[in-house]
Protein backbone atom coordinates (compact mmCIF):
# COMPACT_ATOMS: atom_id res chain seq x y z
CA UNK A 1 0.00 0.00 0.00
CA UNK A 2 1.29 3.54 -1.01
CA UNK A 3 2.47 5.78 1.72
CA UNK A 4 0.51 8.05 1.53
CA UNK A 5 -2.87 6.62 2.83
CA UNK A 6 -5.33 5.83 0.21
CA UNK A 7 -8.45 5.79 2.35
CA UNK A 8 -11.01 8.27 1.51
CA UNK A 9 -12.03 10.66 4.07
CA UNK A 10 -13.45 14.01 4.37
CA UNK A 11 -12.80 17.28 5.75
CA UNK A 12 -13.18 20.53 6.55
CA UNK A 13 -12.54 22.84 9.26
CA UNK A 14 -11.70 24.81 12.50
CA UNK A 15 -9.31 25.88 14.84
CA UNK A 16 -8.98 23.58 17.32
CA UNK A 17 -9.36 20.02 19.25
CA UNK A 18 -13.06 19.47 18.87
CA UNK A 19 -12.45 18.38 22.49
CA UNK A 20 -11.30 21.70 23.10
CA UNK A 21 -14.06 23.48 20.92
CA UNK A 22 -17.98 23.01 20.59
CA UNK A 23 -19.59 19.98 20.52
CA UNK A 24 -22.74 20.32 17.60
CA UNK A 25 -21.55 23.62 18.42
CA UNK A 26 -23.64 26.15 20.47
CA UNK A 27 -26.11 26.96 17.90
CA UNK A 28 -26.68 23.19 17.12
CA UNK A 29 -27.30 22.10 20.77
CA UNK A 30 -29.39 24.53 21.21
CA UNK A 31 -31.12 24.39 17.90
CA UNK A 32 -31.90 20.41 19.23
CA UNK A 33 -33.28 21.74 22.75
CA UNK A 34 -35.41 24.45 20.60
CA UNK A 35 -36.74 21.56 18.38
CA UNK A 36 -37.78 19.60 21.59
CA UNK A 37 -39.17 22.67 23.24
CA UNK A 38 -41.69 23.29 20.21
CA UNK A 39 -42.66 19.85 20.01
CA UNK A 40 -43.76 19.12 23.98
CA UNK A 41 -46.27 22.25 23.59
CA UNK A 42 -48.11 19.57 22.78
CA UNK A 43 -47.71 17.56 25.89
CA UNK A 44 -47.93 20.01 28.55
CA UNK A 45 -47.74 17.55 31.20
CA UNK A 46 -44.40 16.34 30.05
CA UNK A 47 -43.69 20.16 29.55
CA UNK A 48 -44.34 21.22 32.84
CA UNK A 49 -42.09 17.99 34.30
CA UNK A 50 -38.95 19.10 32.44
CA UNK A 51 -39.67 23.05 33.49
CA UNK A 52 -39.76 22.14 36.98
CA UNK A 53 -37.15 19.49 36.99
CA UNK A 54 -34.85 22.10 35.11
CA UNK A 55 -36.15 24.90 37.25
CA UNK A 56 -37.83 26.55 34.78
CA UNK A 57 -34.84 26.28 32.29
CA UNK A 58 -36.01 25.44 28.52
CA UNK A 59 -33.86 22.55 26.59
CA UNK A 60 -32.57 25.04 24.70
CA UNK A 61 -31.32 27.00 27.54
CA UNK A 62 -29.62 23.58 29.27
CA UNK A 63 -28.60 22.04 26.11
CA UNK A 64 -24.99 23.98 26.21
CA UNK A 65 -24.72 23.23 30.08
CA UNK A 66 -22.49 20.02 29.34
CA UNK A 67 -19.88 22.00 27.66
CA UNK A 68 -20.33 24.54 29.54
CA UNK A 69 -18.58 22.31 32.40
CA UNK A 70 -15.40 22.05 30.54
CA UNK A 71 -14.66 25.14 31.44
CA UNK A 72 -14.26 28.54 30.75
CA UNK A 73 -13.23 28.59 27.22
CA UNK A 74 -16.33 26.77 26.12
CA UNK A 75 -18.83 29.25 27.67
CA UNK A 76 -16.96 32.29 28.71
CA UNK A 77 -18.15 32.64 32.04
CA UNK A 78 -17.37 30.70 35.81
CA UNK A 79 -19.17 27.24 36.68
CA UNK A 80 -21.80 27.45 37.96
CA UNK A 81 -21.93 25.57 41.77
CA UNK A 82 -24.21 23.11 39.73
CA UNK A 83 -21.73 22.25 36.79
CA UNK A 84 -18.69 22.21 39.41
CA UNK A 85 -20.51 19.27 41.46
CA UNK A 86 -21.46 18.17 38.12
CA UNK A 87 -17.43 17.91 37.62
CA UNK A 88 -16.62 16.85 40.85
CA UNK A 89 -18.50 13.59 40.99
CA UNK A 90 -17.60 13.10 37.39
CA UNK A 91 -13.44 13.66 36.60
CA UNK A 92 -13.66 11.91 33.34
CA UNK A 93 -17.07 13.85 31.50
CA UNK A 94 -14.97 15.00 28.88
CA UNK A 95 -14.88 10.68 27.64
CA UNK A 96 -19.25 11.36 27.75
CA UNK A 97 -19.27 13.17 24.62
CA UNK A 98 -18.16 10.95 22.30
CA UNK A 99 -17.14 7.39 21.58
CA UNK A 100 -14.72 6.42 18.24
CA UNK A 101 -15.96 3.59 16.56
CA UNK A 102 -13.82 2.66 13.65
CA UNK A 103 -15.67 3.20 10.21
CA UNK A 104 -14.90 -0.08 9.03
CA UNK A 105 -17.72 -1.61 11.58
CA UNK A 106 -21.17 -1.64 10.69
CA UNK A 107 -23.08 -1.01 14.24
CA UNK A 108 -21.68 0.32 17.61
CA UNK A 109 -20.93 -2.93 20.01
CA UNK A 110 -20.14 -2.16 23.59
CA UNK A 111 -16.93 -3.66 24.30
CA UNK A 112 -15.02 -3.29 20.72
CA UNK A 113 -12.30 -1.10 19.67
CA UNK A 114 -12.92 2.67 20.47
CA UNK A 115 -15.88 2.30 23.06
CA UNK A 116 -15.71 2.87 26.76
CA UNK A 117 -17.45 2.15 30.07
CA UNK A 118 -18.44 5.96 29.93
CA UNK A 119 -18.77 7.03 26.60
CA UNK A 120 -21.06 8.59 25.13
CA UNK A 121 -23.80 5.37 24.26
CA UNK A 122 -23.15 4.28 27.80
CA UNK A 123 -24.39 7.57 29.60
CA UNK A 124 -27.04 8.15 27.52
CA UNK A 125 -28.86 4.97 28.46
CA UNK A 126 -27.24 5.37 31.97
CA UNK A 127 -28.94 8.92 32.20
CA UNK A 128 -32.00 7.74 30.80
CA UNK A 129 -32.21 5.19 33.61
CA UNK A 130 -31.86 7.68 36.18
CA UNK A 131 -34.75 9.90 34.78
CA UNK A 132 -36.81 6.48 34.33
CA UNK A 133 -35.75 5.54 38.36
CA UNK A 134 -34.65 2.44 37.23
CA UNK A 135 -31.05 2.98 37.56
CA UNK A 136 -29.24 3.65 41.01
CA UNK A 137 -27.23 6.02 41.44
CA UNK A 138 -23.73 4.49 40.18
CA UNK A 139 -22.32 3.34 37.01
CA UNK A 140 -20.84 5.12 34.39
CA UNK A 141 -21.49 8.63 35.67
CA UNK A 142 -23.02 10.27 38.94
CA UNK A 143 -26.04 12.15 38.11
CA UNK A 144 -29.35 13.16 39.72
CA UNK A 145 -32.66 13.82 38.47
CA UNK A 146 -31.67 17.37 37.21
CA UNK A 147 -28.14 16.36 35.75
CA UNK A 148 -29.52 13.55 33.90
CA UNK A 149 -31.68 15.58 31.98
CA UNK A 150 -29.24 18.31 31.39
CA UNK A 151 -26.58 15.94 30.05
CA UNK A 152 -29.13 13.72 28.09
CA UNK A 153 -30.36 16.77 26.25
CA UNK A 154 -26.53 18.02 25.36
CA UNK A 155 -25.94 13.79 24.52
CA UNK A 156 -28.69 13.21 22.62
CA UNK A 157 -27.46 16.38 20.32
CA UNK A 158 -23.96 14.75 20.12
CA UNK A 159 -24.88 11.17 19.93
CA UNK A 160 -26.01 12.66 16.04
CA UNK A 161 -23.23 14.30 15.25
CA UNK A 162 -21.27 11.91 13.29
CA UNK A 163 -17.57 12.21 14.66
CA UNK A 164 -18.65 11.57 18.22
CA UNK A 165 -18.99 8.01 17.04
CA UNK A 166 -17.25 7.28 13.91
CA UNK A 167 -13.72 7.55 13.36
CA UNK A 168 -10.56 6.45 11.53
CA UNK A 169 -7.61 4.28 12.04
CA UNK A 170 -3.86 3.96 11.08
CA UNK A 171 -1.07 1.60 11.35
CA UNK A 172 1.93 2.75 13.72
CA UNK A 173 3.64 4.35 10.74
CA UNK A 174 0.50 6.81 10.10
CA UNK A 175 0.19 5.15 6.28
CA UNK A 176 -2.47 1.98 6.23
CA UNK A 177 -6.02 2.35 7.33
CA UNK A 178 -6.69 -0.43 9.80
CA UNK A 179 -9.30 -1.67 11.70
CA UNK A 180 -8.20 -1.71 15.51
CA UNK A 181 -10.52 -4.71 16.04
CA UNK A 182 -8.53 -6.93 13.63
CA UNK A 183 -5.24 -5.24 13.13
CA UNK A 184 -5.11 -4.81 17.29
CA UNK A 185 -7.21 -7.83 18.37
CA UNK A 186 -4.53 -9.26 21.12
CA UNK A 187 -3.50 -6.11 22.50
CA UNK A 188 -4.64 -4.08 25.96
CA UNK A 189 -7.36 -1.68 24.38
CA UNK A 190 -6.75 -2.73 20.65
CA UNK A 191 -3.65 -1.27 20.49
CA UNK A 192 -4.78 1.92 19.80
CA UNK A 193 -1.99 5.38 20.61
CA UNK A 194 0.37 2.56 20.79
CA UNK A 195 0.65 0.15 17.76
CA UNK A 196 -2.24 2.23 16.21
CA UNK A 197 -2.90 5.67 16.11
CA UNK A 198 -5.92 7.41 16.13
CA UNK A 199 -7.52 10.59 14.13
CA UNK A 200 -9.39 11.21 17.38
CA UNK A 201 -12.81 11.65 15.77
CA UNK A 202 -11.51 13.79 12.85
CA UNK A 203 -9.47 16.39 15.42
CA UNK A 204 -5.84 15.42 13.57
CA UNK A 205 -7.41 15.32 9.80
CA UNK A 206 -6.74 18.68 8.39
CA UNK A 207 -7.42 20.76 6.07
CA UNK A 208 -5.12 23.42 7.30
CA UNK A 209 -2.62 24.18 10.48
CA UNK A 210 -5.68 25.84 12.05
CA UNK A 211 -8.71 23.52 10.94
CA UNK A 212 -9.82 20.11 11.09
CA UNK A 213 -12.54 18.36 9.86
CA UNK A 214 -14.21 17.50 13.58
CA UNK A 215 -15.11 21.38 14.35
CA UNK A 216 -16.33 21.65 10.75
CA UNK A 217 -19.50 19.05 11.28
CA UNK A 218 -19.77 20.48 15.17
CA UNK A 219 -20.03 24.33 13.54
CA UNK A 220 -19.55 24.73 10.13
CA UNK A 221 -22.13 22.19 9.01
CA UNK A 222 -24.60 23.75 11.34
CA UNK A 223 -24.47 26.94 9.83
CA UNK A 224 -24.54 25.66 6.03
CA UNK A 225 -27.82 23.71 7.06
CA UNK A 226 -29.39 27.38 8.21
CA UNK A 227 -28.69 28.90 5.16
CA UNK A 228 -30.09 25.33 3.08
CA UNK A 229 -34.04 26.83 4.43
CA UNK A 230 -33.34 30.44 3.96
CA UNK A 231 -32.70 31.18 7.99
CA UNK A 232 -30.08 33.95 7.56
CA UNK A 233 -30.17 36.01 10.73
CA UNK A 234 -28.90 33.17 12.49
CA UNK A 235 -32.36 32.67 14.83
CA UNK A 236 -32.19 29.79 16.69
CA UNK A 237 -36.04 30.00 17.17
CA UNK A 238 -36.92 30.66 13.52
CA UNK A 239 -34.43 27.64 12.58
CA UNK A 240 -36.16 25.41 14.79
CA UNK A 241 -39.74 26.11 13.43
CA UNK A 242 -38.68 25.19 10.21
CA UNK A 243 -37.41 21.98 10.98
CA UNK A 244 -40.81 21.41 12.69
CA UNK A 245 -42.80 22.27 9.90
CA UNK A 246 -41.13 19.68 7.89
CA UNK A 247 -39.97 16.70 10.22
CA UNK A 248 -37.59 14.49 9.11
CA UNK A 249 -37.47 10.58 7.55
CA UNK A 250 -37.46 7.92 9.73
CA UNK A 251 -36.70 9.92 13.02
CA UNK A 252 -38.79 7.46 15.62
CA UNK A 253 -36.96 5.16 17.60
CA UNK A 254 -38.11 1.55 18.10
CA UNK A 255 -37.74 -0.94 21.29
CA UNK A 256 -36.70 -0.27 24.83
CA UNK A 257 -35.64 3.67 25.23
CA UNK A 258 -32.82 2.32 26.75
CA UNK A 259 -31.58 0.98 23.40
CA UNK A 260 -32.19 3.82 21.63
CA UNK A 261 -28.56 5.72 22.21
CA UNK A 262 -27.06 2.31 20.38
CA UNK A 263 -29.63 2.74 17.40
CA UNK A 264 -28.51 6.07 17.20
CA UNK A 265 -25.15 5.40 17.45
CA UNK A 266 -25.19 2.96 14.95
CA UNK A 267 -26.76 5.42 12.39
CA UNK A 268 -24.23 8.21 13.12
CA UNK A 269 -21.41 5.59 12.42
CA UNK A 270 -22.61 4.42 9.13
CA UNK A 271 -23.30 8.16 8.05
CA UNK A 272 -19.38 8.42 9.75
CA UNK A 273 -18.40 6.53 7.14
CA UNK A 274 -19.90 8.17 4.07
CA UNK A 275 -18.88 11.60 5.73
CA UNK A 276 -14.85 10.06 5.75
CA UNK A 277 -14.81 8.67 2.09
CA UNK A 278 -15.23 11.64 0.21
CA UNK A 279 -11.62 12.83 -0.11
CA UNK A 280 -8.51 11.80 0.08
CA UNK A 281 -5.91 11.46 3.31
CA UNK A 282 -2.50 11.99 2.73
CA UNK A 283 0.46 10.95 4.57
CA UNK A 284 0.47 11.29 8.04
CA UNK A 285 2.99 13.86 9.24
CA UNK A 286 3.89 13.06 12.91
CA UNK A 287 3.86 16.15 15.47
CA UNK A 288 6.19 16.58 18.29
CA UNK A 289 4.03 14.72 20.52
CA UNK A 290 4.98 11.63 18.51
CA UNK A 291 1.45 11.92 17.13
CA UNK A 292 0.90 12.35 13.82
CA UNK A 293 -1.79 14.71 11.56
CA UNK A 294 -3.40 13.95 8.20
CA UNK A 295 -3.94 16.35 5.48
CA UNK A 296 -7.28 15.68 3.49
CA UNK A 297 -8.36 17.38 0.15
CA UNK A 298 -12.14 18.08 -0.16
CA UNK A 299 -14.36 17.57 -2.66
CA UNK A 300 -16.29 19.55 -4.79
CA UNK A 301 -19.53 19.09 -3.28
CA UNK A 302 -18.54 17.87 0.29
CA UNK A 303 -19.84 21.11 1.48
CA UNK A 304 -23.48 21.16 0.00
CA UNK A 305 -23.62 17.33 1.05
CA UNK A 306 -22.87 17.78 4.56
CA UNK A 307 -25.05 20.44 5.36
CA UNK A 308 -28.03 18.84 4.15
CA UNK A 309 -26.70 15.75 6.09
CA UNK A 310 -26.55 17.84 9.54
CA UNK A 311 -30.04 19.68 8.58
CA UNK A 312 -31.41 15.91 8.98
CA UNK A 313 -29.78 15.08 11.80
CA UNK A 314 -30.68 18.03 13.78
CA UNK A 315 -34.07 17.28 13.18
CA UNK A 316 -33.92 13.73 14.18
CA UNK A 317 -31.96 15.01 17.39
CA UNK A 318 -34.96 17.45 18.57
CA UNK A 319 -37.74 14.69 17.43
CA UNK A 320 -35.82 11.85 19.16
CA UNK A 321 -35.48 14.27 22.56
CA UNK A 322 -39.09 15.29 22.70
CA UNK A 323 -39.85 11.65 22.09
CA UNK A 324 -37.28 10.19 24.66
CA UNK A 325 -38.73 13.11 27.50
CA UNK A 326 -42.44 12.01 26.12
CA UNK A 327 -41.83 8.41 27.15
CA UNK A 328 -40.01 8.57 30.12
CA UNK A 329 -42.16 11.45 31.75
CA UNK A 330 -45.88 10.14 29.77
CA UNK A 331 -47.88 7.47 31.88
CA UNK A 332 -48.86 5.46 29.08
CA UNK A 333 -52.80 6.20 29.15
CA UNK A 334 -52.19 10.15 29.23
CA UNK A 335 -49.34 9.80 26.20
CA UNK A 336 -52.01 11.58 23.71
CA UNK A 337 -51.32 15.07 22.61
CA UNK A 338 -53.06 17.63 23.33
CA UNK A 339 -53.32 19.57 19.81
CA UNK A 340 -51.22 20.64 16.85
CA UNK A 341 -48.37 22.95 16.37
CA UNK A 342 -49.47 25.40 14.17
CA UNK A 343 -45.98 26.77 12.49
CA UNK A 344 -46.05 28.67 9.65
CA UNK A 345 -43.09 27.11 7.23
CA UNK A 346 -40.68 29.82 6.97
CA UNK A 347 -40.05 31.59 3.24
Amino acid sequence: MKRAATILVVALCVLIDSRIAWSFSGDGHRTVGAIADLILERYPKVRERVSSILGGNSLAEVSVWADCAKGYRYCHRALTDEEKAFVSQNRAHHAFHYTDVPIQQSAYHAGTAGTAENDIVAVSAHAINVLREKAPNHGPATLNERDALWLLTHLVGDIHQPLHVGAVYFDKSCAAAVDPNVAGASLPSFGIDSTIASTKGGNELKISSSRNLHAYWDGGTVKGAMRLVGVRDNSIEGFAKVIVAAPPQAWRPTGDPETWPTQWATESLLLARGALTQVEIGAGTPAESGKCTWPVTLQRDYSNWSNRQTLAQLGKAGFRLAELLRVIFTPQQEDQPTGSISIRPRR
